[in-house]
């Protein structure tokens, strides 16, 4: 099972970044539409695998970490899966980072290991990028939504 840390920065302090986090996550759980696109670097093939995600409920974890865990809706033991946690992070008064950290396991134990970072380049890896830099986008939205929102209200 390999360990994973990916980070992404985003616009916004810790403290409006936080809260937006966990609403586009709790979107997440329960959905039936939710998929994961791998690029297999075979041949330029990819496979889009729709996905389960849940973050062991809406009080779990910490304000800024949040358990996650990921696996394939249909099919599971053929496709990789995901348990870890996701967080944001202040980097200054203005900037956060979203870090999802964990661990991924493969399909058939060690075998699977070695095909991933062999013929698949990664692709499990490359997939959870993707995925988080899909909760970055959400979380600008939901962050743009609010201040429209508060803008509305005050009637600017």
């Amino acid at each position: 099972m390999p360990d994973i840390t990916i980070d992404t920065s985003i616009p916004g302090p810790q403290a409006v970044v936080t809260p937006r986090l966990i609403t586009v996550l709790r979107g997440y759980e329960g959905r039936t539409d939710v998929t994961l696109t791998h690029a297999l670097h075979v041949g330029g093939a990819t496979v889009a695998v729709p996905v389960t995600a849940a973050t062991g409920g809406a009080d779990a974890g910490t304000p800024s970490a949040i358990p996650l865990s990921m696996r394939a809706t249909h099919h599971t033991a053929w496709f990789p899966s995901f348990r870890g946690h996701i967080r944001s992070e202040a980097v200054g008064p203005l900037d956060s980072i979203l870090r999802l950290e964990g661990t991924y396991e493969t399909p058939l134990g060690a075998l699977g290991d070695l095909v991933d970072a062999t013929l698949l380049g990664h692709a499990a890896e490359r997939t959870l990028r993707a995925f988080l830099e899909r909760i970055r986008s959400d979380v600008i939205d939901e962050i743009r939504r609010s201040e429209l929102s508060i803008r509305q209200r005050e009637g600017r």
